[in-house]
C-alpha cells in the first residue's frame, strides 16, 4: 500500500500510571489492540496486561436462537507472567430439547477449534518474549 505496515505490525511504547509504582514505561507487543481499558484507571503495575483480539464462537439453536459458547484471546501480564497464555471464558449452561443437540455439538467444536488455534498462536508468541 504506502509502505507503512498495518497498526498492530508496529511496537508500540506506552506509560501508564500505576497505584504502586508511579508511571510505568513499557513497549506493547505487535499483537496487543491496546490498553484503552487501563488508560485512566486505577491499576497496580502487575495489572497491566497485553490482551489480542478476542475469538468468539457459539451457535444458534431452534429453541433460544444464539447460544454464545466461548470468548478466548490471547493475554499477557508482563510482570506477572514469562509467556503469553490464552485466556477463556466458556459459557452454555441450560436444559435444551434433544433437537438442539447436534447444533450445540456443532458449536462445541467450533470452540475447541478456536482455542486450538489460538493456543498456537500464544505457543509462537513464546518465541517473540523469550
Amino acid at each position: 500500500m504506502n509502505g507503512q505496515p498495518p497498526p498492530f505490525e508496529v511496537a508500540r511504547t506506552l506509560t501508564l500510571d500505576t497505584l504502586d509504582h508511579g508511571p510505568v514505561t513499557f513497549d506493547c507487543p505487535t499483537w496487543c489492540i491496546g490498553h484503552h481499558w487501563q488508560e485512566g484507571a486505577i491499576v497496580g503495575r502487575d495489572d497491566i496486561t497485553h490482551r489480542s483480539v478476542r475469538v468468539k464462537a457459539g451457535t444458534v439453536t431452534e429453541s433460544r436462537g444464539w447460544l454464545p459458547m466461548l470468548t478466548v484471546w490471547v493475554s499477557w501480564a508482563p510482570f506477572v507472567e514469562l509467556v503469553p497464555v490464552i485466556s477463556l471464558v466458556l459459557d452454555a449452561e441450560g436444559d435444551y430439547p434433544a433437537e438442539d443437540g447436534p447444533r450445540i455439538a456443532e458449536g462445541l467444536r467450533l470452540a475447541a477449534s478456536r482455542i486450538e488455534q489460538l493456543a498456537t498462536e500464544a505457543l509462537r508468541l513464546r518465541g517473540e518474549v523469550r
